[in-house]
């Protein structure tokens, strides 16, 4: 009797963490880095790029195992490049 009361206190306790705690509310940061690459479409010159990669909530097909994001970039200044070697073109 003592070990079904146990069971289920315990089973009480995990409906109510996972109810409180959900990990789908967990915040993820922003993927960031510095790259060179052409300032535009058509465009021969090189610029430090800042590109961010955010995931975002979209259902995907089943059998798909990429994940969808959205991209976004913009030009900075050249020191944050510093560290990664400018293609010579």
């Amino acid at each position: 009797m003592f070990k079904f009361l146990i069971m289920a206190l315990v089973a009480l306790e995990l409906v109510l963490l996972s109810a409180f705690f959900q990990p789908a509310n967990a915040t993820v940061k922003d993927t960031e880095f510095y790259t060179w690459d052409y300032a535009s479409v058509g465009s021969e010159k090189l610029v430090c790029k800042e590109v961010i990669i955010h995931p975002k909530k979209r259902l995907m097909p089943e059998s798909s195992d990429l994940q969808p994001v959205a991209i976004r970039s913009k030009v900075v200044s050249d020191r944050y490049c510093a560290k990664s070697a400018r293609p010579n073109l």
